[in-house]
């Protein structure tokens, strides 16, 4: 049952449509930012499952959320930078999309062709956000995992708040910056460090990437990702439209909030 995470499956076209359609109908935005309850039994037994099947260098727990409207004929797709280190993702055209130099980088359990409450055990994860490079292997990872991760979040009732994140590239905790054309996720050594601590009164910080950790039989978790929020909402309010990478950085040095 592997293949019901689709790492190994080729990636289609039918496969980007698919991912669009998830996050529109499935995947909340900021305005609707799913709560969650890191004490819950919930959010524990879902910790444990990855434990148990010993898959946590490979996933990382997601809270499902979208920054911005996907525009029909596009997904979001991070790219690898080096100035500031970390990701760019924005939505782009699947038809400027190199299907062979892709890969699924976020998955969600996609039940939308359930019809019945029955039938959502036969909900398979899809892919919901893609980042360049090449898939990393499912390998040796007992099939059950998925079944039984699938089956937890469907009896909470937790499939649209939290789902898988690939553990591939990303190095260290991170904070992740958004903007109306696309989100900036950097190393969270190269942010301010007021902005870190929650010192800034205008900036608060939300945990929305777990990882879990295994010490002497112990399962727990430690927040990897932090999205910012300022007082005006989640996507970063700018006199003038910001345009590209190259804006989004340069705001973000010149209010001091990232190093040079």
């Amino acid at each position: 049952m592997a293949d019901l995470l689709r790492f190994s499956a080729k990636i289609t076209e039918e496969t980007l449509i698919g991912s669009r359609r998830l996050l529109s109908q499935s995947i909340p935005l900021d305005t609707a930012f799913p709560q969650i309850d890191v004490l819950s039994d919930g959010f524990k037994e879902l910790c444990a499952i990855i434990a148990k099947y010993d898959v946590q260098s490979r996933f990382r727990l997601r809270l499902l959320h979208r920054h911005m409207t996907i525009p029909e004929g596009q997904i979001l797709l991070g790219t690898s930078i080096t100035e500031p280190l970390g990701y760019w993702t924005r939505p782009t055209r699947i038809s400027d999309i190199d299907l062979h130099k892709i890969h699924g980088h976020i998955f969600s359990v996609d039940a939308s062709s359930c019809k019945s409450e029955g039938e959502k055990r036969l909900a398979v994860f899809s892919p919901s956000e893609f980042r360049e490079g090449p898939p990393c292997s499912v390998g040796n990872i007992n099939s059950d995992f998925f079944t039984e991760f699938t089956d937890r979040l469907l009896a909470k009732g937790l499939e649209n708040t939290l789902g898988l994140e690939v553990v591939q590239g990303q190095a260290g905790k991170m904070i992740e910056f958004s903007f109306d054309v696309g989100s900036l996720l950097v190393q969270e050594d190269k942010v301010a460090a007021e902005v870190r601590d929650g010192r800034r009164g205008y900036v608060t910080l939300r945990e929305t990437g777990w990882s879990v950790t295994v010490k002497d039989e112990l399962v727990d978790k430690t927040g990897e990702t932090r999205c910012v929020q300022y007082s005006t909402g989640h996507v970063r309010a700018t006199d003038t439209r910001v345009k590209s990478l190259s804006d989004a950085v340069k705001i973000l040095r010149d209010e001091g909030v990232l190093g040079t």
